[in-house]
């Protein structure tokens, strides 16, 4: 399935359950879309990654299991797969902007999928930390690394069972050409499962609310030259501009999903009420 046109390496690791075949891959570009240089660059930037818990290889893996927040996504995802009825079994898995793969190990690493396609933009998080992290876990198929764009992938084959964006959906600079264009590389029964993005409470919104309010009222650095008075969702929930965060309100996510195509979705909570989480089925939403 050629998705990707150059290929670095690949490597076969043997494992006592059988063995994980990967190839780190550097995807060509096709030069039609624009890129985000100043989160490229902040993503690109291994200084700026030695203290962060995905680093593994530097800091070793207690720090990321013992997060609370990340054993909260786990839940969540594992809870969406049974109450959704999404099996791994045998499915071709397309993971979107998966960093360093930690994730995809954890859920994974019992899995028997038949093909994980991972694609990022951080060269060092998808070719370094993220094959590293999987043979720790003993993650057992047929992988591929791959450092790029999304939009870089073939959009002819229409393979994947289930395509995965963990706390990877808010990063997206054009999320309906995305969703657009990840709904041609569905099967016929796929699902797009986006998980871990932000969620915030009503409690949330009146508490920067209120913040707004009184910056408007003494005008605090000039902030009534850039802000109305009655706030808007990205007012009160900045986009931060070095990491490429951008915090959709349940109505924009309502609009992006139906414009490109997804009438039908499904929504979780997590009673941590950190993350949010969307089940986009291909089956209804043929149309």
């Amino acid at each position: 399935m050629p998705l990707y046109t150059s290929v670095d390496n690949g490597k076969c690791l043997a494992d006592g359950r059988g063995k994980m075949s990967y190839n780190i891959i550097t995807l060509d570009s096709t030069g039609d879309h624009q890129i985000d240089l100043v989160s490229a660059s902040y993503w690109n930037n291994e200084d700026l990654e030695k203290n962060k818990a995905f680093n593994v290889i530097d800091l070793g893996f207690d720090k990321i299991e013992a997060s609370l927040k990340y054993k909260h996504l786990l839940d969540q995802i594992e809870c969406l797969l049974a109450r959704y009825k999404i099996s791994v079994e045998n499915s071709n898995i397309l993971s979107v902007a998966s960093g360093t793969c930690w994730v995809e190990s954890q859920w994974l690493k019992n899995q028997q999928f038949r093909a994980l396609h991972c694609i990022d933009i951080s060269r060092h998080r998808i070719h370094k930390l993220a094959p590293f992290t999987m043979e720790h876990y003993g993650v057992v198929g047929d992988v591929d690394f791959l450092h790029g764009s999304v939009f870089d992938l073939d959009a002819k084959h229409k393979s994947y069972e289930i395509i995965f964006l963990s706390q990877a959906f808010h990063h997206i600079e054009e999320p309906i050409r995305l969703l657009r264009f990840l709904k041609q590389l569905l099967s016929e029964n796929g699902v797009i499962l986006i998980v871990g993005e932000h969620y915030y409470t009503r409690f949330d919104y009146h508490k920067r609310a209120f913040k707004h309010f009184v910056k408007y009222f003494i005008n605090r650095k000039g902030y009534r030259s850039l802000k109305q008075f009655y706030p808007s969702w990205q007012d009160l929930f900045p986009p931060d501009l070095d990491k490429g965060d951008i915090h959709w309100s349940a109505s924009e996510y309502d609009f992006i999903f139906k414009k490109a195509g997804f009438s039908y979705y499904e929504h979780d909570v997590h009673e941590s009420r950190i993350f949010q989480s969307f089940i986009l089925p291909m089956k209804d939403n043929h149309a």
